[in-house]
């Protein structure tokens, strides 16, 4: 991966000054090892973990559709529980931390997109151990239907700045929600900030809800 498009970021400064301090920073970034990424991190006391979500979210998984093929009565709500219980255990192989892994910061990106409302909940239910009271997260919403902001893969060149360059992952669905309703399935975390930036993309800072 070269080059890339360097994109000005109001609120990670805030974030990564509010960490500064801590040592050592536990990270989780749910994409991919982007190197300027690493390379930030690199002059301190830092264990980072990337875990490619993305991969994870290529084949959603399906359940057999038992209607009028087989003359019974479809109970939705126990499909949708059972729909949401293969995609917590789609996320457990992918966040397969040790059961003392707690993170500081979490890394979002542009991941709330290719979730629909099943998978965004199952995985933050998923994450939900491994972040702490003062964990803060970043991510980047999708409020509505534009293919020009998809299929990007996102690291941090500087406090202030983010790289983006073309992802491989155009085949995910993409799923634009408002604001309110991507907050509701972030379990453990609310929208600290907010700030609509020129692509369309809402940029989000984290924090962990005040009831934990």
């Amino acid at each position: 991966m070269t080059g890339g498009e360097t994109l000005p970021s109001r609120l990670m400064p805030d974030i990564l000054q509010r960490l500064a301090d801590v040592s050592p920073l536990m990270v989780l970034d749910v994409g991919f090892a982007v190197h300027e990424t690493v390379e930030h991190f690199g002059n301190r006391r830092c264990k980072l973990h990337f875990c490619g979500l993305p991969d994870a979210l290529k084949s959603p998984p399906t359940l057999p559709v038992p209607a009028a093929r087989t003359g019974k009565i479809v109970d939705e709500a126990a499909r949708q529980e059972s729909l949401l219980d293969a995609w917590r255990e789609r996320f457990r192989a992918v966040l397969n931390f040790p059961a003392d892994t707690q993170f500081d910061l979490c890394l979002f990106w542009d991941a709330f997109n290719y979730m629909d409302d099943l998978a965004l909940k199952a995985f933050f239910e998923v994450l939900h151990p491994h972040i702490r009271k003062e964990t803060l997260g970043h991510g980047l919403i999708q409020l509505k239907e534009d293919q020009q902001v998809t299929n990007r893969e996102y690291g941090i060149q500087a406090q202030d700045q983010l790289v983006m360059r073309l992802g491989y992952h155009s085949e995910l669905a993409v799923h634009p929600r408002p604001q309110a309703r991507v907050a509701s399935m972030l379990k453990g975390f609310a929208v600290s900030h907010g700030v609509l930036r020129r692509d369309g993309l809402l940029e989000v800072s984290l924090k962990t809800e005040s009831i934990f």
